[in-house]
């Protein structure tokens, strides 16, 4: 056994890997844990509507700085990661202000089109808030993860589902956040999880107001194709994984977006423990195989590797005991997200080895490509929902349609990824 951990510890991979995932591992054991409490405390209409809110920060908030986040990692200098980062923050807390406009202005004809009652509005206007929580965290994610900061890392995962859980209990006894209290929590969570990652990465409000617009030219120039060509695929890719529960609303009722969202919260369990850390590493490795040998195969094989093992191990049983675990622990009103749970490990399993070796065409600058492919996993669902809505398809059927119809396409851009980590190409200077 000795060995066994010793030879796993040899390599910095496994050991960031593990370094990550130990936090996250916390973080989501505290999720799961205290899932069967939030089931019974808030109904499905109160998860659906969380899910409506989740889905537009996601779509919304991991573009909001168009992308440079994304470019944070690949300076030579610690000097243009600084500056790219109080960049993108810059875009961050412009855009999020013009959406504050925008949403003040138009409420009143955004809200039905998302079938939000007039009675949640105040919601609605707390999304530019989370909107620029989610932008800022994503900054100082890849800031720490370029500087190797992976403990700060995972203990800011601990600290969000830390601060989260207990808030969204408390909440749940008081009748004015019956509804609200699930999105309060997520909103405590992103700010108690920012402010771990700002202080060990030592970003400066200070020192960004202190930059004036022209000292952005030369990194804003050099890293264009971001905002080019990253920017509108991480819209298709973000929009593909989270307009599931945006579209259901015209389709099906709230409550069944209620138990999508659930089943979805707990099968993204895994990738948000393993294989989000994974991918937060083998990106920094990638891009420093790539400086050094003018391609990432090595880090790309090995890591497809360990992710296609996890992957059979932890959604294989999934695949057989969801109808039967969830209305176990999350009780009987919920059995319905156990089937649905049960058809989802597919596509879910796919996309644990996906997503993370996707970061391969970020590490080898490649964001045309990554348009391509996000472009048409965006349309493919809204296909996949066109079919659902003209055939008015069961929605259990329709869930088996989506979870083969999307798995499909993640397996052709593997293959794409493995094509791209291969090729040689000129070491950057």
């Amino acid at each position: 056994m000795e060995r066994i951990i010793s030879k796993i510890l040899k390599t910095d991979f496994n050991k960031n890997v593990l370094i990550l995932s130990g936090g996250t591992a916390i973080s989501q054991v505290l999720l799961v844990a205290f899932s069967p409490i939030l089931t019974r405390i808030y109904t499905p209409n109160a998860f659906g509507l969380y899910a409506v809110f989740l889905s537009l920060i996601a779509i919304i908030g991991s573009n909001i700085c168009l992308k440079y986040d994304l470019a944070i990692m690949l300076p030579r200098k610690v000097e243009d990661v600084y500056k790219l980062s109080y960049l993108a923050n810059y875009i961050n807390i412009t855009l999020s202000t013009i959406l504050l406009i925008i949403i003040i202005i138009g409420h009143n004809f955004i809200m039905p089109l998302l079938h939000i009652q007039h009675s949640n509005i105040y919601l609605f206007f707390l999304l530019p808030l989370a909107i620029y929580f989610v932008g800022f965290n994503s900054i100082l994610v890849n800031l720490n993860n370029r500087l190797k900061n992976y403990k700060p890392m995972a203990v800011s995962n601990i600290a969000k589902n830390g601060t989260m859980i207990p808030i969204q209990i408390f909440l749940s006894f008081l009748k004015a956040f019956s509804l609200s209290g699930l999105i309060i929590g997520q909103l405590a969570a992103y700010l108690s999880g920012n402010r771990i990652l700002k202080i060990n990465s030592s970003f400066s409000f200070r020192q960004m107001f202190q930059h004036k617009l022209h000292d952005f030219k030369n990194v804003s120039l050099k890293y264009r194709e971001f905002p080019y060509y990253a920017f509108p695929a991480g819209i298709a890719n973000s929009a593909s994984l989270n307009i599931a529960s945006l579209l259901m609303t015209s389709i099906y009722s709230i409550s069944f977006v209620g138990f999508f969202a659930l089943a979805y919260r707990i099968l993204s369990a895994p990738s948000i423990l393993i294989s989000h850390n994974v991918a937060q590493v083998y990106y920094q490795e990638a891009c420093e195989e790539i400086r050094t040998k003018g391609n990432c195969y090595s880090v790309f094989k090995s890591t497809l590797k360990k992710l296609t093992i996890l992957a059979i191990f932890v959604f294989v049983p999934l695949f057989f005991s969801s109808e039967y675990l969830f209305p176990l622990i999350f009780g009987n009103e919920w059995s319905t997200a156990g089937t649905i749970a049960k058809y989802l490990t597919i596509v879910s399993g796919v996309r644990f080895i996906a997503s993370s070796l996707s970061y391969t065409l970020n590490a080898a600058e490649k964001q045309k490509l990554s348009l391509v492919n996000n472009s048409f996993l965006l349309i493919t669902n809204l296909v996949i929902f066109y079919l659902g809505y003209i055939f008015k398809i069961d929605f259990i059927d329709f869930i088996k349609l989506y979870s083969l119809g999307i798995s499909f396409l993640y397996l052709i851009f593997l293959f794409s990824f493995f094509l791209i980590a291969k090729k040689t190409r000129k070491i950057p200077e």
